[in-house]
Parts: structure tokens; C-alpha cells; sequence
């Protein structure tokens, strides 16, 4: 056969999004947990350095009302958001879990540590009431 009529293979390696390092990290809590995560990740990838209060309030009335207490702090609504914005989730009609937004192929996900998976997960936004999971909005980080 001849060199030039040999197949060309080209082997394209697909890019990473940046939020999948973090996918598959243990959620420990408190230490670990999705209020955690928000913080590492806007530090290390968006140069935004957010300081949660250390401590957390315990179970999901208490969780709800420290959210709701701090939430015109540290972020404003917003209906379009961007990379890094805080997605505010309820769970068991209780504002009380935080996670990332990020788009892959146009497709708006969360990154957040979830409890009940034990690890830092990615979902499609519109896959959250399959979790039992309801959107509470999107946030700009102030």
C-alpha cells in the first residue's frame, strides 16, 4: 500500500470544562460540604475570594433560614447566569443547598456536593425535581 493512501487517524482529545475536577470529590460535612465547594471553586477558577461564615446551621429549617438570612449579602438574583453563579436549591421545600452553575454545550448544569451521593456531582438544572430538587434561583456573586 501507499504511504499516501493509508488512512488518517486524528485523534482529538476533547476538552475538559474546568468543572470537572472536582466531580467525584468526597462531601464531608461542614468541612466539605456544598458551601464549601461554592468557595473553593470561585477562588480557583474565577480569582473571586468569598468568605462564608465558618459555621452552619443544622437541618433543613435552620440551613433555609441562615440561606435566606445571608443571601442579599453576598449575591444578587439574576436571570441570565454566568459561569461561577451560585444556584440556590430547595430540597424538601427548604432553601437549603448551594451549587455552581456551569454550561456544557449549552446546556445549563449545577456542581455541588451532595450529601446523599457522598460526593460532588454535576446535574442538568432541569434534572433537579428528579433529585427532588427544586430551582431557587440563580445569583451573582457581589
Amino acid at each position: 500500500m501507499h504511504a499516501s493512501a493509508c488512512p488518517v487517524f486524528l485523534w482529538v482529545k476533547k476538552m475538559e470544562h474546568w468543572s470537572d475536577q472536582y466531580i467525584g470529590l468526597p462531601y464531608i460535612s461542614c468541612e466539605q460540604d456544598c458551601a464549601s465547594l461554592a468557595v473553593r471553586v470561585l477562588k480557583e477558577q474565577f480569582n473571586k475570594d468569598i468568605s462564608l461564615p465558618a459555621s452552619r446551621a443544622q437541618g433543613l429549617r435552620g440551613q433555609s433560614q441562615q440561606i435566606i438570612n445571608l443571601k442579599d449579602d453576598y449575591a444578587t438574583p439574576t436571570q441570565k447566569p454566568n459561569e461561577g453563579d451560585a444556584v440556590l436549591i430547595y430540597s424538601r421545600g427548604h432553601l437549603s443547598h448551594i451549587g455552581v452553575y456551569c454550561e456544557l454545550e449549552n446546556t445549563p448544569w449545577v456542581l455541588h456536593a451532595m450529601k446523599n451521593a457522598g460526593s460532588v456531582v454535576r446535574h442538568r438544572i432541569r434534572e433537579l425535581p428528579k433529585l427532588g430538587l427544586e430551582l431557587g434561583g440563580f445569583f451573582s456573586w457581589r
